[in-house]
C-alpha cells in the first residue's frame, strides 16, 4: 500500500499590524508573494503568446489589466456570496474585502466576464485572446495554488494516517487531505503537458481554452466531495452551502466542461478569429505617422531656405 510522507509544515509568517480597519491583521506571509510571482510571471507568458500571434502589444496590456482586476474582484463575490451569504448579511463590507477569501471557478468566471466586456467594447474577437489568457494562467494558477498549499487554507477530510496523498499531523492531531497541495499537483502537471507535448501555440483558436477547462472541470468536480467539515476550516464559521447537493464550484464545472467540449470537437475556426488588433500594423502606422511628420519638417525647413531675404 502506497503510504502518505507529506508532512504538515508551517510556513513561517510576520504580523506587521494587528488590526486595520476592514483588513484585520496585517500579516506577512508566503501566500502573497507566490501570487504576486504567479501573476508576474503569468504576464510574461500572456505576451509572449501575444508576440507570436502578432496581437497589438499595448492594446493586450490594457486588457489583460482590467481582465484581471474583474477576475480577482468577480473571485471574491463568488466566494462570499454563494458559499457564506451569512457573512454578507452580516457585514456588507465583507464584499470590499477583495483579499479575504477567493473562489477559483468564481476567478475564471470573472476573468470571462471582464474579458467578454473588454473585448466587445473594443470590438474584438475573444477566442485568441482567452487563448493568450490561459497560456499565462497555467503558470499563475501552479504559483497560486503553491501559496495555498503552504498556508493550508483548504482543508481535506479527515483520513487515516498514512493514506496516499495525506497530509499531517494537523494541528488538531488529524491526517487530512490538504485540497490546495492536490490541485497544485494537478495544475503543473497539466502545465507541463501542454507547454512540452500540447503545442498550444500551433493549434486552431479555442483549442487551449477547451483543453484546459475540460481537464480541471471533472478533477475539481471530484475535489469538492473531498472538502473538510466546517471543524477542520480556518476562516469560516459555518458549512459550505451547496444548491441540489453540490458546491457552486462543482456547477461552474459542469458549464465548463460543456464549453471545453464545445472547444475542441465542435466549434469551427472562423474568419472573424483573427480580426484583431495586430503588433506589426500598430508600428508600421507609427513609423509612416513618423516618417510623415519628419518629411513635413523636412519641406518646412526647406520652404523657408528658399524664401527671399527681406
Amino acid at each position: 500500500m502506497l503510504e502518505s510522507f507529506i508532512p504538515y509544515i508551517t510556513a513561517p509568517e510576520k504580523t506587521l499590524v494587528e488590526d486595520l480597519p476592514l483588513i484585520g491583521p496585517l500579516k506577512l506571509q508566503f501566500f502573497g508573494p507566490l501570487v504576486a510571482v504567479g501573476v508576474i510571471l503569468g504576464w510574461r507568458q500572456c505576451l509572449k503568446y501575444a508576440k507570436h500571434k502578432d496581437i497589438d502589444e499595448l492594446f493586450f496590456r490594457d486588457y489583460l489589466f482590467w481582465m484581471l482586476v474583474t477576475a480577482f474582484v468577480v473571485s471574491h463575490w463568488v466566494s462570499v456570496l454563494f458559499y457564506f451569504p451569512d457573512k454578507v448579511a452580516r457585514d456588507p463590507l465583507v464584499l470590499l474585502a477583495v483579499w479575504n477569501g477567493l473562489s477559483s471557478v468564481g476567478g475564471f468566471f470573472g476573468a470571462f466576464l471582464g474579458m467578454t466586456y473588454y473585448l466587445k467594447k473594443h470590438r474584438q474577437p475573444i477566442i485568441v485572446y482567452a487563448d493568450a489568457t490561459i497560456y499565462g494562467l497555467l503558470v499563475g494558477w501552479c504559483f497560486g495554488r503553491a501559496g495555498c498549499s503552504l498556508v493550508h487554507d483548504h482543508p481535506g477530510q479527515v483520513v487515516a494516517e498514512g493514506t496516499a496523498l495525506a497530509v499531517g499531523p494537523w494541528p488538531d492531531g488529524t491526517w487530512r487531505y490538504d485540497l490546495g497541495l492536490l490541485e497544485l499537483m494537478f495544475a503543473v502537471t497539466l502545465m507541463t503537458a501542454i507547454y512540452t507535448l500540447g503545442k498550444p501555440l500551433q493549434r486552431k483558436p479555442g483549442w487551449l481554452v477547451g483543453v484546459v477547462v475540460s481537464a480541471y472541470a471533472p478533477f475539481r468536480f471530484f475535489l469538492d466531495f473531498l472538502r473538510a467539515d466546517t471543524s477542520a476550516r480556518r476562516v469560516i464559521e459555518e458549512p459550505d452551502l451547496r444548491y441540489a447537493g453540490l458546491t457552486t464550484a462543482q456547477w461552474f464545472c459542469i458549464a465548463f466542461l460543456l464549453a471545453g467540449m464545445y472547444l475542441i470537437f465542435f466549434r469551427k475556426p472562423r474568419e472573424g478569429d483573427l480580426a484583431y488588433k495586430r503588433d506589426s500594423e500598430r508600428l508600421a502606422a507609427e513609423r509612416a505617422a513618423a516618417g510623415e511628420a519628419t518629411g513635413g519638417s523636412s519641406r518646412a525647413a526647406e520652404a523657408t531656405d528658399d524664401s527671399p531675404a527681406t
